[in-house]
């Protein structure tokens, strides 16, 4: 499943979207995006957030069953 996730980065307040592989839950309920997302203009790993589209699109995705959980 490749799938284009809307993100902001709260450092340099860029707005983009990265194709992601894949987006599950690890064993305590947090997204796990592959690759992780980084902002292409500062490079900002720790800033960033999903946009409002961005959970839109999860939520979206939660409620059709197409991110499961992987259980380590």
């Amino acid at each position: 499943m490749e799938t284009e996730i809307f993100f902001e980065c709260s450092n340099c307040l860029n707005s983009f979207s990265i194709k992601m592989q894949s987006i599950n839950f690890d064993s305590s309920r947090e997204l796990i995006f592959n690759p992780e997302p980084v902002c292409p203009r500062c490079g900002a790993i720790e800033e960033i957030v999903l946009s409002d589209y961005g959970l839109e699109q999860i939520d979206n995705m939660i409620f059709s069953n197409k991110i499961k959980t992987i259980i380590k």
